[in-house]
């Protein structure tokens, strides 16, 4: 089938002429934490491949670690300046598109303090990891995740040991299980364009059954925690959360494991050995290009991609052009330049109505902050206003993340961040809103109405100013009236400016990207 690519979205690309500035706006909204002014004027001027080829280039943005033990030798499980440094840097922060995908990933690949890895100083280093394989490829993220000691934790793979008759054991079954339904898999087999692939009587089939997961558990037997400076190596180590964890081969199950697929790993294999084949046999398994595919667009996309949308970046997680297999570059390239993706570029263009995403908590509040010049450093509190909308980083309630990529709305459509929005998140952010406006979010974090307030003169020219940061430059008639209203009801310009901004910021235009 032939596609057909607005002309906004061949401009951009190609070079041949300026973006509009709406195109560039909602391209923003997709790749970074919020458009400005300036990052929108600055797009206008290059292009979408030299934009994401710098943004490619940059890895400049990072958490800091974490004192072991306080005083009184105990471990230092405060996250608020790790949470406080993810803000600032998603605020300021040069590698706008690197931070956006690691969020992604880190909400697929979930290790939280919530009922499981409670020394913050675990979380950096674990964030790490989708920092610098955001534009890897998956693989290494799949294995990177795998032998991370806070994941080993989390989900008990660390000194999960070959089952044992006389110690009456079994191989621990969680990250295995986790490994194949969340990270790579899913429940279900699927086509290339997400859409469930049926047997003979139209049922789904399953990627995997019990009889698997308990042979993929012993794949994952033998391993430890890392070896804390200044002590001995043992079988079992205690958590410590710098470094890799380790094979202790004598603790691996060597027989052989028969898996999805059809496939055997022999026996007499390694810890190392079998988890490189049980990798390769994921990656190679034709479920994993959709599966992942599909919840990278519904991160930075749209929660309910067209199963043809799907394909398209299947195929290219498949193969980059190149033989590669899960480049995630192009990947994320793929997810962010298809003609689905861009068709709103064009203002002449009507989106589906099921098009968009609700922004998540921590993307409210950071395009606010965005939007409205802040200033932010680190002892700010921005996270306590996004976990009072039910998104406290570091802190997902589950393995399934905040919230889960499957959930759907009553109308049976898919949309995942709804399923932490109710009438009280809805009231959060109203009050975010407010207190970010007409008073201060915390001592430290402050905000400049100064370009808003000087289109104030101009009901039309402060709302148009208004559409341009945080609308992709579109207001709706109702909409419009609204603020129309509350602007010519106030008598200075600071008064108007925040009106219009109030009413355009709890609005649903505004809530959902579009």
């Amino acid at each position: 089938m032939r596609l057909l690519l607005p002309a906004a979205f061949l401009c951009a690309i190609s070079g041949f002429a300026q973006m509009s500035p709406r195109a560039a706006a909602r391209f923003l909204d997709q790749t970074t934490f919020g458009p400005t002014p300036s990052s929108i004027a600055a797009l206008q001027n290059s292009t979408i491949t030299d934009w994401l080829n710098a943004q490619f280039a940059l890895n400049t943005s990072d958490l800091p670690d974490q004192p072991i033990l306080d005083s009184t030798g105990k471990f230092v499980t405060n996250l608020a300046p790790i949470q406080a440094a993810f803000f600032q840097n998603a605020v300021a922060g040069q590698d706008q598109l690197r931070q956006r995908v690691a969020l992604a990933l880190s909400e697929i690949w979930v290790v939280s303090q919530t009922s499981g890895v409670q020394p913050a100083y675990a979380f950096p280093p674990y964030w790490r990891i989708f920092r610098d394989n955001a534009f890897g490829n998956y693989r290494d993220i799949i294995e990177a995740v795998t032998l991370s000691p806070a994941m080993g934790r989390y989900l008990n793979m660390a000194n999960n040991n070959k089952a044992s008759t006389a110690n009456n054991n079994a191989a621990n079954e969680n990250y295995g299980r986790e490994l194949m339904q969340l990270f790579t898999l899913g429940l279900t087999e699927l086509n290339l364009d997400g859409t469930p692939y049926l047997d003979a009587n139209s049922n789904p089939i399953p990627t995997y059954n019990q009889a698997i997961i308990t042979q993929v558990a012993k794949i994952l037997t033998g391993w430890t925690f890392p070896t804390a400076p200044g002590a001995t190596a043992k079988t079992n180590n205690p958590e410590y959360y710098f470094g890799q964890m380790f094979p202790v081969q004598a603790q691996h199950d060597t027989t052989a494991k028969a898996i999805f697929e059809q496939i055997v790993i022999p026996a007499g294999g390694s810890a190392h050995a079998d988890l490189e084949s049980l990798i390769n046999a994921l990656m190679a398994n034709p479920t994993v290009a959709p599966f992942v595919s599909q919840q990278l667009i519904q991160h930075l996309v749209t929660s309910n991609p067209s199963p043809a949308y799907i394909q398209r970046v299947a195929q290219v997680f498949q193969n980059n052009a190149q033989g590669e297999r899960g480049d995630l570059k192009a990947v994320i390239t793929a997810i962010l330049t298809d003609p689905e993706a861009r068709a709103g570029d064009d203002p002449g263009v009507a989106l589906g109505a099921n098009f968009g995403h609700l922004r998540e908590p921590a993307l409210f509040m950071t395009n606010l902050l965005r939007g409205l010049n802040a200033t932010i450093d680190t002892s700010n509190r921005i996270d306590t206003y996004s976990a009072n909308m039910s998104q406290d980083l570091f802190k997902a309630p589950s393995v399934f993340s905040y919230f889960s990529p499957q959930y759907r709305t009553e109308g049976g459509l898919l949309g995942p961040e709804f399923q932490i929005y109710s009438t009280q998140t809805v009231a959060n952010r109203a009050d975010a809103v407010n207190t970010i406006l007409y008073g201060h979010l915390d001592p430290t974090t402050t905000v400049d109405l100064t370009p808003f307030v000087n289109q104030a003169g101009s009901t039309s020219g402060l709302l148009n100013y208004v559409a341009s940061v945080f609308l992709h430059g579109a207001m709706s008639g109702a909409l419009t009236t609204a603020a129309t209203s509350a602007v010519n009801a106030q008598a200075t310009p600071l008064a108007k400016a925040q009106a219009a901004l109030y009413v355009v910021l709890t609005s649903g235009e505004y809530n959902v990207i579009r």
